[in-house]
């Protein structure tokens, strides 16, 4: 065979090397899962952090201490990363709780200082809670609550005889850009059956308006009310909350 014939003769191919690389691509591959598998828990383990955390400040600033905190988004360590959660979520209490609440809070800073993003939520009371509201108490003893109406108790004073108690029915809505809620008397009757008495020319007098605002921090604003026969259900937004407590303990005003 000539030395141009053996160049060109065919030769086994090494394997050793193939079955190294595939070895080395496998080990690899193996790392990149166990780093990933890392990620995923360091970022869950600093979502809790997180959470905790602000639950504590929470606690502290309003002394709710039975908030809980939800952190949304994909990786909470690129958010912490950037400054700022995407989407956290407030809550506290469950339905059959004397007051419940859910606010949904963007742009959130990592360090807690400054304001926020919009914030939306709702806010859900019974009517015990309701009732012992500042702005309820001075208008009535007590508070029942129906459909899309609320009954309060009056004083009226009828020309030529003493003050009676009234029972007055009325349909909030929502004024002063959502800062306040009227009550316009729909009926009005006296709790003592015995005694007969057309209101009906009266019900102007009955009318009642509540700062909301008073009650809420300033910018928090009402977007809609929702009566039932067990509760109230109030819709709140803001365009951004201060974060530091001494803000927050804050109140807002009416027109």
């Amino acid at each position: 065979m000539s030395d141009v014939d053996d160049f060109f003769a065919e030769r086994p191919v090494p394997r050793r090397r193939a079955r190294g690389a595939a070895a080395g691509l496998f080990v690899l591959f193996g790392v990149l899962v166990v780093l990933a598998v890392l990620a995923v828990v360091a970022d869950v383990v600093t979502r809790s952090l997180v959470e905790q955390r602000a639950a504590a400040e929470i606690a502290t600033s309003t002394g709710l201490d039975d908030v809980a905190v939800d952190v949304h988004g994909v990786s909470v360590l690129w958010q912490i990363a950037h400054g700022s959660l995407d989407d956290v979520t407030l809550s506290s209490g469950s339905a059959g709780d004397p007051v419940s609440f859910t606010v949904d809070v963007s742009d959130v800073p990592t360090d807690l200082e400054g304001t926020s993003g919009p914030v939306t939520g709702t806010l859900t009371a019974d009517s015990a809670t309701v009732s012992s509201l500042e702005g309820i108490e001075s208008v009535g003893a007590s508070v029942a609550l129906g459909t899309d109406e609320i009954t309060y108790s009056r004083s009226f004073d009828p020309p030529f005889i003493p003050p009676v108690a009234v029972d007055v029915t009325a349909t909030p809505a929502l004024v002063d850009d959502g800062r306040a809620l009227d009550f316009a008397p729909t009926r009005a009757s006296l709790p003592d059956v015995s005694v007969s008495l057309d209101l009906t020319p009266f019900l102007g007098d009955f009318a009642a308006r509540i700062c909301v605002a008073e009650q809420l921090p300033p910018g928090v604003v009402l977007t809609s009310v929702d009566v039932e026969p067990d509760r109230v259900q109030l819709g709140l937004r803001s365009d951004g909350l201060p974060l530091d407590s001494s803000a927050l303990a804050a109140k807002g005003t009416c027109g």
